[in-house]
């Protein structure tokens, strides 16, 4: 009998393959359906994660004891391989045997007439004998180092020289090791609800494990795996699950309870209510997001944690200055812009196979577009925070050029270290042009995040010609 979480793991994954479905997404949805234990919804988290962030280096371990090659092999069969070499290959808690027995019989259901072919590859592959890693160096050797890096800790070499070249290589191969580490599961505490130091006394009271982060005052880190959807202060609206990283954003809108907020990019809502509790409930928050079926879930998350100052609409964020009662109306916008991802990959494992160089330029153009039309809402005085959750300068620092050269000195940066956790300040980047940050996962173990303040001097009321 096939496991649990080997079978739903197999699903997910061929669902990614064949659709480019988002891995956290249909990650979540298979869990809510499965009737898993909590150790079989670890394993299968584990198991979908984990093979996707290998993908580079466990296709070219298999493709050493395949005679077909795996770009000729039906989609099923392939993921089936690929889960079960990483298990063989990464994780020294699994019996071999177990991981193989389940990767046969997942092949006799899916696809009866591969299960001889995919047996003797995972035998082939068990009696190699050698580490992981002894393989990948023998693979790599000679090879540019860019593709030595990409093979052994399995990124595409475009990816891996491109970081090189902004961070060098010490700095990007720590990065990189980053995105593939396991993922704290990280809250936000609902400050109008509880204090952090009230969550973690209730976990403790659970036999659960956490610890305040290093990096938000607003956040908890758990040591110990949490079904999160039956934890009773998630029901009772007292936490959010958010990225500690994340939690950095809406404080640097420097917020007021009487401020009027757009959220230009706001689905799914987690920097929405933090904007909300942040402001006491007291402001007024317009939440748009041009997909109209994601509204609902910042409405859900706004309605569990009792937030009541938030207003949803569907929109097309780069066309908000076309709406005239708009113009120069907000007291601060948040354009949390659609971007490459490249900073999450520890949660977004697949995006390092779905995202291309042209894809990188195709954003940076409607991240500029996002932000000049953010500018042009803003009040004079006001502020446009500025964020992605990328690492790379075409997305972030030189976006922020691209529109402070438009408004010609009438819009400004500001300085926003001071307004930063006094842990974080001192090693984020400093742009020599103007000030921002970069808050990259090897730091802290968090998301990668870049964040820019701009502000519309007072005497500014018109777009620039």
């Amino acid at each position: 009998m096939i496991g649990a979480a080997r079978q739903w793991a197999s699903d997910i994954l061929y669902r990614v393959e064949t659709d480019r479905s988002y891995a956290n997404l249909s990650l979540q949805e298979a869990l809510r359906r499965a009737q898993l234990s909590p150790r079989d919804k670890a394993l299968c988290t584990l198991l979908v994660y984990g093979t996707l962030q290998r993908q580079r280096a466990l296709d070219a371990v298999l493709q050493q004891h395949s005679r077909q090659p795996l770009t000729k092999l039906n989609l099923r069969v392939l993921t089936i391989l690929r889960m079960t070499a990483y298990q063989v290959l990464y994780l020294d808690k699994v019996p071999p045997y177990a991981a193989v027995n389940d990767g046969v019989e997942l092949c006799k259901k899916a696809q009866p007439k591969a299960t001889g072919f995919v047996n003797a590859v995972v035998r082939s592959l068990l009696r190699d004998g050698r580490s992981v890693e002894d393989r990948l160096r023998a693979l790599s050797e000679g090879k540019p180092w860019a593709e030595q890096v990409g093979l052994r800790l399995s990124y595409p070499t475009w990816l891996v020289a491109r970081l090189a070249e902004v961070y060098g290589r010490d700095r990007t191969e720590a990065i990189l090791a980053a995105g593939n580490e396991a993922v704290p599961l990280s809250v936000r505490v609902n400050s109008l609800r509880t204090s952090p130091e009230h969550v973690i006394e209730r976990l403790r009271e659970m036999d659960g494990q956490a610890s305040l982060s290093p990096v938000s005052p607003d956040g908890i880190r758990l040591s110990r795996g949490l079904d999160v959807g039956s934890w009773d202060a998630w029901l009772d609206g007292e936490v959010t699950v958010q990225d500690e990283g994340a939690m950095l954003i809406a404080p640097l809108l420097q917020l007021t309870e009487q401020m009027q907020v757009l959220d230009l990019c706001a689905a799914p809502g987690g920097k929405t209510t933090h904007i909300a509790e942040l402001q006491r409930d007291k402001g007024q928050i317009t939440a748009g997001d041009i997909h109209p079926h994601k509204l609902r879930l910042i409405e859900e998350s706004a309605l569990r944690l009792q937030l009541h100052t938030i207003a949803v609409e569907a929109l097309d964020g780069r066309a908000v200055s076309l709406r005239t009662e708009w113009l120069n109306h907000f007291d601060a916008v948040l354009v949390d812009a659609p971007c490459s991802g490249f900073g999450v990959l520890r949660h977004r494992p697949d995006v390092r196979w779905q995202r291309s160089s042209d894809d990188v330029e195709a954003l940076a153009k409607l991240q500029t577009e996002l932000l000049s039309a953010a500018i042009d809402v803003v009040r004079p005085g006001g502020v446009v925070v500025y964020s992605t959750c990328t690492l790379l300068p075409e997305e972030n620092e030189q976006v922020v050029e691209a529109v402070l050269e438009r408004w010609h000195g009438e819009v400004v940066c500001d300085d926003l270290h001071s307004d930063l956790p006094a842990a974080v300040a001192p090693l984020v980047a400093r742009n020599r042009l103007f000030p921002d940050a970069l808050l990259t996962p090897e730091q802290f173990g968090t998301d990668g995040f870049y964040m820019a303040r701009l502000r519309k001097k007072e005497n500014v009321h018109a777009s620039p010609v």
